[in-house]
This record gives C-alpha cells, structure tokens and sequence, in this order.
C-alpha cells in the first residue's frame, strides 16, 4: 500500500515541476506494473512448485515426495520474501520530500 500512496504525490510534483497533468499515465503505468506482479506471482509459483516435483491431483490421491512440500514452504515463504527485499530497492530511490509535495500542492 505504501508505494500506491506514494503515487498522488509523485503525480502532483511532476504536475508543478512540468506544467502538464499526467496523473492517468502515472496511474497506467502503476496498474500495469501490478497486473505484470499479479500474473508473474502465480507463474513463479509454479515454476517453484515444478521443480520441486509436485505432483496435481483433484482427488487427494497424489502423494507428494519431500521435494514438492519444501517447494510449497518455500515458494509460499522465501520466495515473497527475496521478491519484497528486492521491491525496496526502488522504493529507496523514492527522493521527494514533504517540502516538495506540499509546495506542489
């Protein structure tokens, strides 16, 4: 939630600094990057599941070897959580100030 918050302001700031509103692009380019994470997550997921030697089964007939339930621990734990570390480093690249939001307001 926090980056999303981040985004009025950035929209503001580049409003006062470029004369031109582009708030519907900056909000574009938010909502394709999230549909990009929303289809990826999954995807990855099973890639991990994949590896991991999990075997599908509708009927809870399949029995999953070690591999396949530390790909489920790990693909539900490590994998978010490297994913997330990685998420702060454009986080840290986020430069305005409360001083540079206000005057833009």
């Amino acid at each position: 939630m926090f980056p999303l918050a981040m985004l009025p302001d950035v929209a503001a700031v580049d409003a006062a600094r470029s004369g031109v509103r582009r708030a519907g692009v900056f909000t574009g380019i938010w909502t394709a990057g999230e549909t990009l994470g929303l289809a990826l997550g999954p995807g990855l997921y099973a890639v991990v599941l994949a590896l991991g030697g999990y075997v599908s089964s509708t009927d809870r007939s399949a029995v999953q070897p070690g591999s396949a339930v530390n790909a489920i621990v790990l693909g539900l734990s490590l994998v978010p959580a490297v994913l997330i570390a990685l998420s702060l480093f454009s986080l840290t690249r986020y430069k305005l100030t409360a001083g540079e939001v206000l005057e833009a307001r």
